[in-house]
């Protein structure tokens, strides 16, 4: 573990020195409940590509975002995760953010890991805190090197989306919020998803968040069907917001604040959708009516019975992946396609349930 490493290249050195105490302090701890079976435990996220949030609250340069830990171990065991909680709520308790262990994978499950944004972003953007240094560039496969493929600008679009409706229903009263900057929390990253959606569809995402302003802001000025949209400058302030994030009461935000940007996701899912699909929907109604399947490789033939499965403990009956279902739902939740929403509370509930499961 690096004793100079850089985890917030927008904070002071005296921040990034104390975070890097705490970690080399939970490494230990760690390495001490899981003994020989730890190979590597690797730091992720934000902070693990140096390019963490650090808000100042009374003057005090503090951690903003979570802490993503992922372990690697020579054998998987149901006693692993249960064994880190102590360390993990003490950690949580010390630096006054969320830490998370990641389930643990193995080496060979490391060989086969899929082309997701999440593992790209790992690859590309860690420090790892115990084991050897070169362990992930080592035995992840080849292609997470290379582009994404453009269903994960609609799986980000999805995610995002599913946390303005969250934001939505808290400031509609239907549930309270999580914490007290849950909503412009999920506002920014909503913004950012809208930029980032479209670099993976056009094939030109990158992981690190430090010069992504120099190829998003090209795509949103030059793509006819986003006309108008005028999400430049949100897109830079929602970098910033990355960087240096400050609390702000829930109440800074109005629902029309949430509708107006549920308006700008709508015109670039449905652009990203039609990219990608090569489909000629002129509205996003159209869209939710169409049949087909959205993510191929969770309905193949041989998925059938999986997703029959999955769908009965949900209370419906399809041999569709569920996230279909997500992907046919969203739209209308965010009050973009003209749609009758009386149980609106009910079906987002149920929505978000849904999501929370399979997103």
């Amino acid at each position: 573990m690096n004793s100079s490493a850089i985890y917030a290249q927008h904070a002071s050195e005296a921040f990034n020195q104390s975070l890097g105490a705490a970690l080399r302090d939970l490494t230990y701890e760690v390495s001490l409940a899981l003994g020989d079976n730890l190979i590597a435990l690797v730091l992720g996220g934000g902070y693990g590509r140096g390019e963490g949030g650090v808000a100042c609250i009374d003057g005090c340069e503090v951690p903003y975002n979570d802490l993503d830990l992922s372990l690697i171990v020579r054998k998987k065991k149901p006693s692993i995760l249960p064994r880190l909680n102590s360390i993990r709520d003490k950690y949580s308790d010390r630096l006054h953010i969320h830490v998370d262990f990641s389930c643990p994978l193995t080496i060979e499950e490391l060989s086969h890991l899929p082309h997701w944004l999440m593992w790209k972003e790992l690859i590309e953007g860690h420090q790892t805190l115990y084991g050897p240094a070169d362990l992930l560039e080592k035995f992840t496969p080849v292609y997470l090197k290379k582009d994404l493929p453009p269903i994960e600008a609609a799986r980000l679009l999805l995610n995002r989306g599913a946390g303005l409706l969250w934001a939505l229903r808290i400031i509609r009263g239907v549930e309270p919020a999580p914490d007290q900057d849950f909503i412009p929390r999920n506002y920014q990253k909503c913004i950012l998803s809208l930029g980032d959606a479209l670099a993976i569809a056009c094939r030109c995402h990158q992981t690190a968040y430090s010069g992504r302003e120099a190829i998003v802001i090209p795509l949103l000025r030059d793509i006819p069907d986003l006309a108008g949209i005028h999400l430049e400058n949100d897109y830079c302030k929602a970098l910033e917001f990355r960087f240096r994030p400050q609390f702000y009461e829930a109440g800074h935000y109005i629902e029309q604040d949430l509708q107006e940007l549920a308006q700008k996701w709508g015109r670039v899912f449905l652009y990203v959708e039609k990219l990608r699909t090569g489909k000629k929907w002129t509205s996003l109604a159209d869209y939710i009516r169409w049949s087909g399947i959205r993510e191929h490789a969770q309905n193949r033939l041989k998925d059938w019975p999986r997703n029959l499965v999955k769908n009965l403990e949900n209370g419906r009956f399809s041999l569709k992946y569920p996230r279909e279902f997500l992907f046919r739902q969203l739209p209308g939740l965010l009050g973009l396609t003209n749609g009758s929403h009386e149980l609106w509370a009910e079906h987002s509930r149920y929505f978000m349930q849904m999501w929370e499961r399979y997103n």
